[in-house]
């Protein structure tokens, strides 16, 4: 099944399931009543990631997430405060109602599920290895060719979890062979340094860093899961008026134009999967 294909699965999933929870909302702190009444809402991000969320050289906060989520917050009538950490600390700054939401390109999975609530998804993001620039390495497949290899990845990611489970825990793969980083970029500093063989991450930031470092994309590859905002548990409320932003957006054509702003996957349509089966 392709990542298309399921993001749509997961984008009806979403949409049933926000209006099976609203009822049950219970008495928990209404985030998205606090966020209105004080005109902020909190956000968390790992602005290591271009061209997700970086920091320019005015030191402002940019890329395709900011964006998206500066748009979501106008809609929603408040201002966004940003707060920049390791991308492994997010959801656990979530759930101590540190930030009010997560935006990271943050893969909505079973696993993360089980921390936060996520929004539909709003990209469609494949996922790649980079290489050193020149490098002779042939990666045609990720369970023959990656666990030979010193890997980087990002701490509390869904590469991490795929080399883990796929990998490591199969006994394919050494754990001495696969390195973490709290932040994307010093996986890839140490790729073009020659500490590492190969990092794996999202295409959009892989071919983003190809821009910027010395090193290429050596493969792409389609991981389970699309990116989504993630809300706290029990906040409905929020992640409903979320979703409906997101959806409003989708429509009038602002997530594609910022998806080619920014050269990073494009939001499914349903139409667009119909089409493609008919072909």
């Amino acid at each position: 099944m392709s990542k298309r294909t399921r993001f749509v699965i997961a984008l009806v999933l979403a949409a049933v399931l926000t209006l099976s929870v609203v009822a049950v909302a219970g008495c928990t702190r209404d985030v998205l009543a606090s966020v209105t009444k004080k005109g902020v809402i909190r956000v968390g991000t790992s602005a290591d990631y271009p061209p997700f969320e970086f920091v320019d050289d005015q030191g402002n906060y940019a890329g395709f997430d900011v964006d998206l989520m500066e748009a979501i917050a106008g809609r929603l009538g408040v201002a966004v405060e940003w707060h920049d950490m390791d991308f492994n600390l997010l959801l656990a700054a979530l759930k101590k109602r540190r930030i009010d939401a997560v935006i990271a390109c943050m893969d909505a999975t079973e696993e993360r599920a089980k921390e936060a609530l996520f929004t539909i998804p709003y990209l469609v993001a494949p996922d790649a290895i980079l290489v050193k620039k020149g490098s002779t390495l042939v990666i045609t497949d990720l369970v023959t060719d990656l666990p030979g290899l010193k890997v980087g990845v990002q701490t509390g990611t869904v590469h991490y979890d795929w080399i883990k489970d796929n990998l490591i825990d199969p006994g394919l793969m050494p754990e001495t062979n696969l390195s973490q980083y709290p932040r994307a970029d010093m996986a890839v500093l140490d790729l073009v340094a020659g500490r590492l063989d190969c990092v794996f991450m999202d295409e959009s930031a892989a071919i983003g860093f190809t821009q910027t470092h010395d090193v290429e994309k050596a493969l792409s590859v389609d991981l389970e899961g699309a990116p989504a905002i993630a809300v706290a548990l029990k906040q409905e409320p929020l992640l409903e008026k979320l979703n409906e932003i997101i959806q409003q957006l989708e429509a009038e054509g602002v997530i594609d134009q910022l998806a080619q702003k920014w050269s990073v996957g494009a939001y499914a349509q349903p139409e667009a999967e119909d089409e493609e089966a008919g072909d």
